[in-house]
């Protein structure tokens, strides 16, 4: 899916182990009861990532620190919160594999007890600092959790090198570059996060059910 979509990508950018279990009810309940208590809009209606032209301008921009923190804490969360709780049929109604990934069940442990948080009544993951933190231990921690989500560079060769060939277009082949030779911590941490969101379907189908 990712690599079809690689020919409107490039007219866009002409054209502008071991866990300890807890369980996931109370994360489940503590949601919802929060859901409840907010009148804030949602992330995703409040920035209007709706299309496909806003989620990749969102996915540029997380790129060029020209996104708020806490924002793109809260869609990492929404985008993989929607796979751990509607988990995509391994087929197409056609029969044939079905390209969208599937979490194994030591990622969504993973994703329940250590990833999911709740941050003043809202669902994040606490992938980017929002108060001036600098990236510590607990950031390079949750870094190195969400690689495993990541596809696998041998296994699953074609989407790995998919998602880096839209990131390239999305930030510039010179500036990646001079990015991963400088050891840019901000590239590091930004570029594995929109990666993900890339390869969990996020800019070609939004947040799925």
């Amino acid at each position: 899916m990712i690599q079809l979509f690689l020919l409107f990508l490039l007219a866009l950018s002409v054209s502008v182990t071991g866990f300890v279990t807890k369980p996931a009810l109370a994360l489940s309940i503590a949601l919802r009861q929060s859901a409840s208590n907010t009148n804030e809009p949602d992330v995703i209606e409040r920035l209007d990532l709706s299309s496909t032209f806003s989620r990749w301008t969102f996915l540029q921009n997380t790129l060029e620190e020209e996104i708020e923190q806490q924002d793109v804490n809260e869609v990492l969360y929404k985008v993989l919160k929607s796979f751990y709780d509607n988990p995509r049929p391994l087929k197409t109604e056609d029969g044939y594999t079905n390209p969208t990934p599937t979490l194994t069940e030591v990622q969504r442990v993973l994703l329940v007890d250590v990833l999911f948080q709740i941050q003043n009544g809202v669902g994040v993951i606490l992938a980017l600092p929002t108060n001036g933190e600098e990236y510590g231990e607990e950031f390079i921690n949750t870094l190195e959790h969400l690689e495993t989500l990541q596809p696998d560079p041998i296994e699953n060769e074609d989407d790995f090198k998919s998602c880096w060939d839209i990131l390239v277009e999305m930030y510039g082949r010179e500036a990646t570059k001079m990015a991963q030779k400088n050891g840019d911590v901000e590239f590091k941490f930004r570029s594995s996060i929109v990666r993900l969101l890339m390869h969990f379907d996020f800019l070609t189908e939004g947040i799925g059910e």
